[in-house]
């Protein structure tokens, strides 16, 4: 037995879906802009790319960050990543 008719059940279902959507994004944009800046292997892994490919995007303009020249520890900003991405696209 249905307490709710077909079409009322609906939409409950896309509201909900929709509401839990918005949860998540401003969740994720919120963990996003916590910390801007990530570590050269998790961006590759995140954006599946290579190594070769991250050093032609140097080579068009991406900034890493490095403490000193001896540190091996790379980042980079994440909203560089897709501005570069952004403008070339264009």
């Amino acid at each position: 037995m249905n307490l709710l008719s077909p079409e009322v059940e609906k939409e409950l279902v896309d509201r909900l879906v929709e509401q839990c959507t918005e949860k998540l994004l401003s969740v994720i944009e919120q963990n996003y802009h916590q910390f801007p800046y990530v570590q050269q292997n998790e961006l590759m892994n995140e954006m599946n790319i290579s190594y070769p490919y991250l050093k032609k995007l140097e080579s068009r303009g991406l900034k890493r960050v490095k403490l000193d020249s001896k540190d091996k520890t790379i980042f980079y900003k994440r909203r560089d990543v897709v501005e570069l991405m952004d403008k070339l696209a264009e």
